[in-house]
């Protein structure tokens, strides 16, 4: 099974500052479409939508045929809408994505000798081509809420042990005796 490489299969849209408005608009929309499709049960669903006349939501294209959003779908438009309208860039790659070291690095936000060092210490895995190493986007992203729920700790860890009165400077603590 072959896997895919960041250049082959995955795209960043950049927000388009001219359809802001409309992306907002779409946003909106989806927005409601995904209140009322959670609200359905599995078990309706199935018996309504296999009537002729069920009303799906449709994704309409010019010079295309429309086609019928399902609700992962929608979610997922309603989530780049949401981040394109913010003026954010919104990067889509399969879940399977294999990246350069330097790719991942930029992915977590460290320089590549850092990431380098977290894979020979085995805190990410990774595949060798030759000599150049490998990882998976799923890997990056699993160690990415690791690390995430080990900072969350350390901070809850030291807000605990902290006695905010002892901190003379603290403006929070009142200086008042």
């Amino acid at each position: 099974m072959g896997t895919n490489s960041i250049s082959e299969s995955s795209v960043t849209y950049l927000p388009n500052a001219a359809d802001r408005r409309q992306l907002m608009d779409i946003k909106e929309s989806l927005s409601a479409l995904q209140e009322e499709m959670q609200q359905l049960l599995d078990k309706q669903f199935d018996a309504m939508s296999s009537q002729e006349d069920f009303p799906v939501a449709m994704l309409k294209v010019p010079g295309s045929p429309d086609r019928p959003l399902t609700t992962e779908l929608a979610d997922v438009l309603l989530k780049v809408a949401d981040q394109l309208s913010r003026g954010k860039a919104v990067f889509v790659a399969p879940y399977d994505t294999t990246l350069t070291t330097q790719d991942a690095a930029d992915y977590l936000g460290v320089s590549r000798p850092t990431l380098v060092k977290l894979l020979e210490q085995g805190d990410i895995p990774f595949t060798r081509i030759g000599r150049h190493r490998r990882v998976t986007l799923s890997d990056l992203q699993h160690y990415a809420a690791a690390r995430h729920e080990k900072n969350i700790r350390i901070f809850d860890d030291v807000a605990r042990d902290e006695n905010p009165c002892a901190t003379l400077d603290n403006p929070l603590v009142s200086q008042h005796t």
